[in-house]
């Protein structure tokens, strides 16, 4: 276990550069709104001294009479959404495609692998990613729909709230560890499809028995890098808290936090493509 990690970890430096170019090309998507964002706050609330306020940190009672204020002003970006979570799922296929491509093989390659990866199976990826969000959608309902409902009444006839907090809390990771199981599963069928090749039904089950054959160590990588994870959000969590965004200096020094913060959480998700790679090979 611990070697395939170490090998993940180190073909996510060797790869350092199909890293920067997922980070560019989310960069790039994220800017189409932004800027649009921009434009029309500035033109409508530049002025605004609620702005001051919320640079200072989180406020709910400001945040509230400042959406009832302005609230006209930000439906419009509200609306875009749709549009852009749609271009973003086209996205999401091609680069899933071209970094798994990428992970299957240990070495440092050129950022070509990664355009022509995305390219080669965007079409074979995209059933697959619709199957495997459905997947995610159901689980999802399943799981929180019925707390959902049951959250009323454990409030009013439990004798402490803190049950309802610890039911949810467990709720949370019973939920979080299915989604891992979905994330590994469609990950090894991708990976199963690139080495071998096979249509929709077959990626989707030589992709679980795959799964299935080493789902303690799939889990355990996933944790892992899980782990990792964690602990970078914390440290920016951490330096959040201390800082602030009070100033323009400090917004830029946190803007690059952020970015470096993106940055490395995508380089832990090539890492971990890498590491089911190893798994799939052995």
């Amino acid at each position: 276990m611990n070697d395939i990690i170490f090998r993940g970890i180190a073909t996510g430096f060797r790869q350092w550069r199909i890293v920067a170019i997922v980070y560019a090309l989310q960069l790039c998507l994220a800017l189409t709104l932004g800027m649009q964002a921009y434009e029309v706050l500035e033109a409508s609330i530049g002025h605004s001294l609620e702005l001051h306020k919320l640079l200072q940190g989180y406020d709910h009672t400001v945040l509230t009479d400042f959406l009832n204020v302005h609230g006209a002003s930000i439906t419009p970006l509200l609306g875009q959404l749709r549009w852009l979570a749609l271009v973003w799922l086209f996205f999401s296929v091609f680069i899933q495609g071209g970094m798994l491509y990428c992970a299957a093989s240990a070495e440092r390659i050129s950022g070509r692998a990664f355009w022509q990866g995305g390219a080669a199976y965007f079409l074979a990826f995209l059933p697959l990613a619709l199957f495997f969000l459905a997947l995610a959608l159901v689980w999802t309902a399943v799981l929180w729909l019925p707390a959902a409902a049951g959250l009323g009444w454990a409030l009013e006839e439990l004798p402490s709230e803190k049950y309802a907090v610890w039911g949810a809390v467990f709720l949370f990771f019973v939920w979080l560890s299915g989604l891992a199981v979905l994330f590994a599963w469609a990950a090894l069928s991708r990976l199963h499809h690139i080495r071998r090749g096979g249509r929709f039904g077959g990626m989707i089950k030589n992709g679980f028995r795959a799964f299935w054959r080493d789902k303690t160590r799939c889990l355990g990588l996933l944790a892992a890098f899980g782990g990792i994870f964690l602990l970078l959000t914390l440290v920016y969590w951490t330096a959040g808290s201390y800082g602030g965004m009070t100033s323009p200096g400090m917004i830029l020094v946190f803007f690059g936090a952020q970015q470096a913060f993106v940055f490395a959480r995508i380089a832990l998700r090539q890492m971990a493509y890498a590491a089911l790679a190893r798994i799939m090979a052995a």
